[in-house]
């Protein structure tokens, strides 16, 4: 099992929560667990709201990672979720390569199963998968 750090954002807060290290095996409970609809509640009634309600998942070996955030009401909300990893992207017309540490690209109107599934992939370490999905 690979060893994970987990951060949440709520929006009424303006700091990133940084939560610590987990285990793979937690991650899913976690995402189930967080209260999506009480912060989109929360956010109904502010004219202030920093973030989104967010959690950020990070393989803490490979440095790939998730971040998911909820946007809608709370009786209709969707997820978006980027992905970060390191990758090699092309510069100078296509004729030299550089190494992006954080290279992020989204997946947006996403349901609760589907997140469920790429979530599933960072914690299998799936990473042809999640290259499949993001591209």
């Amino acid at each position: 099992m690979s060893n994970f750090r987990y951060s949440i954002c709520e929006p009424k807060n303006p700091k990133v929560i940084e939560k610590g290290k987990i285990d793979s095996s937690e991650i899913i409970q976690i995402f189930e667990n967080f209260p999506w609809n009480l912060h989109l509640k929360e956010m109904e009634n502010e004219q202030t709201n920093y973030y989104s309600p967010s959690i950020e998942f990070e393989n803490l070996n490979n440095k790939n990672g998730l971040a998911i955030s909820a946007v809608g009401t709370p009786k209709k909300y969707e997820f978006y979720v980027f992905f970060k990893r390191p990758k090699l992207q092309k510069t100078w017309f296509g004729l030299s390569e550089k190494m992006n540490k954080d290279f992020t690209s989204e997946l947006l109107d996403l349901t609760k199963e589907k997140t469920i599934e790429i979530v599933k992939a960072l914690m299998d370490n799936n990473l042809n998968y999640l290259e499949s999905k993001f591209q």
